[in-house]
């Protein structure tokens, strides 16, 4: 081994997606930044790719590889995987697919690295650098899964949870940032939607503290001139007090006003007080997963602890504040019926909701909608082609997994294109005047070009 190890992370989209291509892969950032922070004798040089993964590799001859992938996009990350085995570099898995099966690691994979990645990554580095990268030297490693002749090997599970503030800022050296670029501020999320894999990979809620959160906005605005920022946290706002003090700091570093923000609530959590924060915060879009306008419906998706009027009260209170409301809505549930579906479409229709996106009800590993579909015999724990499992079914819609027992593949189907037709036209009208109109040039080339690609059918 030479004295400077190269490693490749890999963020397995796909890259003819326009949504999928919209932001930089923040995971792998945390991975290098880790790194960095704790083996800081070692020579490491990092590169991230989510595209264009033979050219990089033939430049910059990794001497080990990660890749992470969500589900839909496992079978990219196999493939890749084939790819590096090929020319004999190691490879270790990662994400929130290999979490939930980690017995779908690939033989041609050495480890797969479950749940948060950052501890286990250092760990596993440190086994490579002291030439530990095998049988013997990994099953001392909490939180993975390795080959060993022929056989899968589950290691013991990982106690510890990381504490966020002990994680360094991501390496965005590595990474393309824009004007506009998103962040994380917590981990974890307190619900448990029968539809959602993240709320399982993370273990636990835990906030980076308020200093933590400014001193990276800051970061974000000084360094690279940052206007706007995405929160993609499940809750962004679950922790008033926190967010009270985000905004004192922000006020004293002279900040607030200067960057706009988007983050993401639940509509139970939307109360007047909640909103006058935000608003002082310079938050100018919120979005809010509502999913139905069937009180049974809403009620299989995501339990008893919201209902269709929270829904409707989130709206009403954010537009007040001049505060920009996106719905997102899933149909295709079990037992829902064409006049349940037909609820949501006539409120979406009727609201005041800026914009809007629907989804078909997909099930994901380690979520209550995966038994479900496993059950029925709709899905199985190693599938040849992951990419079924896409939420946005216009693009393949005949490869769409149908978990109705009421209403046929074609029904589900012609509903769906309904929804779509209507967000169009909803979606041009609005989004002229919504806050993040300066995304709009960007965006439609992407989709353009995504359109003409080829990838639909």
């Amino acid at each position: 081994m030479s004295d400077e190890l190269k490693i490749l992370l890999i963020n397995a989209i796909n890259p003819r997606v326009e949504v999928e291509c919209r932001y930089p892969g923040l995971g792998l950032g945390y991975l290098a930044a880790s790194a960095r922070k704790y083996l800081p004798n070692a020579r490491i040089e990092f590169r991230i790719a989510d595209r264009n993964v033979p050219k990089i590799t033939h430049e910059f001859r990794p001497s080990l590889v990660g890749i992470s992938a969500v589900s839909q996009n496992y079978t990219i990350a196999k493939n890749y995987a084939d790819f590096f085995s090929q020319l004999k570099i190691p490879i270790i898995m990662g994400g929130i697919h290999i979490t939930a099966l980690p017995d779908c690691l690939p033989e041609t994979a050495s480890v797969a690295c479950l749940g948060e990645g950052e501890t286990t990554f250092v760990r596993l580095l440190k086994a490579y650098l002291e030439n530990q990268f095998n049988s013997h030297g990994l099953e001392k490693i909490p939180g993975i899964a390795y080959w060993d002749k022929g056989i899968i090997q589950h290691c013991e599970s990982n106690p510890q949870t990381i504490d966020p503030d002990m994680l360094p800022l991501p390496a965005r050296d590595l990474l393309a940032i824009h004007p506009h670029t998103y962040m994380f501020t917590s981990r974890g999320c307190p619900y448990r939607c029968t539809f959602c894999a993240s709320s399982r990979f993370w273990n636990t809620l835990r906030f980076f503290s308020a200093e933590y959160v400014a001193d990276e906005i800051e970061l974000l605005s000084r360094d690279y001139q940052v206007t706007m920022i995405s929160f993609f946290d499940d809750l962004f706002a679950a922790n008033k007090p926190r967010l009270e003090e985000i905004i004192r700091i922000l006020e004293k570093r002279r900040l607030l006003k200067k960057i706009k923000f988007t983050c993401s609530c639940r509509a139970n959590t939307v109360n007047p007080e909640l909103v006058k924060l935000l608003s002082q915060m310079g938050v100018v879009s919120v979005g809010i997963g509502m999913e139905s306008a069937d009180e049974e419906t809403l009620r299989y998706l995501k339990g008893n602890n919201v209902c269709i009027s929270d829904n409707e009260s989130a709206i009403t209170l954010l537009k007040k504040s001049n505060i920009a409301v996106n719905g997102s809505f899933i149909i295709g549930s079990p037992h829902e019926t064409s006049e349940q579906i037909m609820r949501t479409y006539h409120f979406i229709k009727h609201s005041k909701l800026d914009l809007f996106d629907i989804y078909l009800l997909t099930p994901y590993p380690g979520t209550p909608v995966w038994d479900y579909a496993l059950k029925r015999g709709l899905v199985y724990n190693d599938m040849p082609d992951w990419s079924c499992l896409d939420v946005n079914i216009y693009r393949n819609p005949e490869k769409a997994v149908i978990l109705s027992e009421v209403l046929d593949k074609q029904d589900i189907l012609k509903y769906y294109r309904k929804f779509r037709f209507l967000r169009l036209g909803r979606n041009l009208i609005k989004v002229l005047n919504h806050p993040m109109r300066q995304d709009i040039p960007k965006m439609a080339i992407a989709l353009l070009k995504e359109k003409l690609s080829g990838f639909y059918r």
